[in-house]
């Protein structure tokens, strides 16, 4: 690597999706929801990657404020 910093046009991309990843614990009350903000490549990338895992995961366009960007957003472009 060279150092270089890479930008990629989804970066400045506003995130118009909602992910939501479910993940079952021992018991109903140990699960685990998570949501994530996304752009609709992102959200298309993730979710084939995490159905093919085994996850659950919908996605919507109720996006706001609060929510986090997907984490590692790079790898689902």
């Amino acid at each position: 690597m060279d150092g270089t910093t890479h930008k990629f046009a989804d970066d400045t991309e506003t995130p118009t999706q909602r992910i939501t990843v479910y993940f079952d614990g021992p018991t109903p009350e140990d699960a685990l929801i998570l949501e994530y903000a996304a752009t609709r490549t992102e959200a298309g990338e993730f979710t084939s990657a995490a159905a093919h895992a085994g996850l659950t995961v919908t996605v919507d366009g109720k996006v706001h404020p609060d929510l986090r960007r997907l984490p590692c957003r790079s790898l689902w472009r």
